[in-house]
């Protein structure tokens, strides 16, 4: 009779159930991580296309906001009772811009949700880059509330015309060129672009080339099978 030490068919395979049982285990928690990694990088590519398509339709909607042209049509629904019909004219543009930016609200709230899951997934800073966006929507609200109230300054400082060609220049980017004054909604919207595409292209670009590669080994492996 074999001693209680024997080793027999019994305990090897016992063995090489545990074995499998922890070769598996660990594949699987392998196997989670990288489908758990794929995921993660797949949202950030979605959300960098995301945020780029925000800047490019944002130069489309705030040229549009922006425009120096307007039609009576545009301020038809104008409060009555602003005074003559050349002071409803003179105020009639600024309260275009305004309608503009109330039109463009789908848009502003997109960018709001776009700047949530962003911080989620770059980090706290980017925050601060989709604020410039809403800056400078604001900007434009206040320049051309104050200009809707009133076209020029009652009190004709230097300071005061100063202040309302930066107005002038908020509510239309031309406008500042023509009395060299900068265009400070322009430049965030610049900044916005610049720090928008400078997180999100390497993300994209990184990812087609990583399937690129991949495809071009997948041709390897053909034309090498055929051969």
């Amino acid at each position: 009779m074999p001693g209680p030490w024997t080793f027999g068919w019994t305990q090897l395979l016992a063995v090489i159930g545990l074995i499998l049982t922890v070769t598996i285990a660990v594949g699987g928690f392998r196997t989670f991580g990288r489908w758990k990694k794929e995921k993660i990088e797949e949202k950030r590519i979605d959300t960098a296309i995301d945020a780029l398509a925000i800047v490019y339709e944002g130069k489309f909607v705030f040229d549009s906001i922006r425009s120096p042209m307007s039609f009576p049509s545009e301020y038809a629904d104008m409060p009555a009772g602003i005074g003559t019909e050349a002071e409803r004219n003179a105020r009639g543009p600024y309260f275009a811009i305004l309608r503009r930016v109330e039109a463009h609200k789908e848009f502003f709230e997109r960018a709001w949700k776009t700047q949530v899951r962003c911080t989620a997934l770059f980090g706290p800073k980017v925050e601060d880059t989709f604020l410039l966006i809403q800056r400078a929507r604001r900007e434009i609200e206040v320049s051309a509330s104050m200009l809707y109230r009133d076209p020029k300054p009652g009190f004709q400082s230097e300071d005061n015309l100063k202040t309302w060609e930066r107005f002038r220049t908020d509510v239309w980017s031309a406008y500042g060129d023509s009395v060299e004054i900068p265009d400070r909604v322009g430049k965030k919207l610049s900044d916005f672009q610049k720090q928008i595409e400078d997180l999100c292209r390497p993300i994209i670009d990184r990812e087609y080339g990583r399937r690129r590669a991949h495809s071009l080994l997948g041709r390897a492996a053909e034309w090498l099978g055929m051969s």
